[in-house]
């Protein structure tokens, strides 16, 4: 079966999602308050660490996010150390037998599965007003959102995500300039684009992607996972 991801571009605006400046100026002022809030991606998420244990390390040394829903499924007992035993654990094994584990444990209900993402977490409730606002412009049903701060002059290297018909990903820049890019390779073509704030952009990280932050400013985004494609049905009728 073809995945969904050859039937899509790799980015694109989703126009009745984009953002005026009212809100893109209360998304400033709450970044601003809630700076010290941001961790790591590791810390965040263990369990997904732990299975991926190289993306996790390679990929988001820079990158840092506030959680502002949670998975329903309870993952407070898990440790950095059980990180490494899961790593450890899938690695010595075959490769097929690695595969086969992964695939147990990506489908097994836990904090793996995006769609569990649906407890909306203190900070979600501090500033409900406002994060309301944007999420009940969607179509389809917002699962996992958090705030994503990459740091100014770092990378998020080269890397996969999931197939859209996973989740969708969508990314509402708040913090952003031209000295920020987005590249995608897309079968024998790459593609480069600035993400402005203010645009909503549905990304397709079934394509391998990357981000590069030139710039002297850390690059603020709001980011929301979404199940069903109403949001982007126009783009599949392309």
């Amino acid at each position: 079966m073809e995945k969904l991801k050859y039937k899509l571009p790799s980015y694109s605006v989703i126009n009745h999602l984009c953002l005026g400046s009212d809100i893109i100026h209360e998304l400033k002022k709450c970044i601003e308050q809630l700076d010290s809030e941001f961790q790591s991606v590791i810390e965040i998420n263990k369990e997904l660490c732990g299975i991926h244990h190289e993306l996790a390390n390679g990929v988001y040394d820079n990158f840092y996010q506030i959680s502002l829903t949670d998975s329903n499924v309870d993952n407070r007992d898990v440790t950095l150390e059980d990180c490494e035993i899961i790593h450890n654990d899938l690695h010595s094994s075959s490769r097929s037998k690695n595969i086969k584990r992964k695939k147990q444990i990506s489908l097994s209900g836990g904090v793996m599965d995006e769609s569990t993402y649906t407890r909306k977490t203190a900070i979600y409730e501090k500033y409900q007003n406002l994060f309301d606002k944007i999420l009940f412009k969607f179509k389809g049903q917002p699962t996992r959102v958090r705030l994503v701060k990459l740091m100014s002059g770092t990378t998020v290297p080269p890397h996969i995500d999931y197939d859209p018909s996973y989740a969708l990903r969508f990314i509402f820049p708040i913090v952003s300039d031209k000295d920020c890019i987005n590249i995608f390779w897309v079968k024998d073509k790459i593609e480069v684009v600035n993400f402005e704030p203010g645009n909503a952009y549905f990304l397709n990280t079934g394509f391998k992607h990357a981000v590069l932050n030139f710039s002297k400013k850390h690059r603020y985004t709001f980011m929301v996972s979404v199940k069903g494609t109403g949001d982007i049905d126009h783009l599949l009728k392309k």
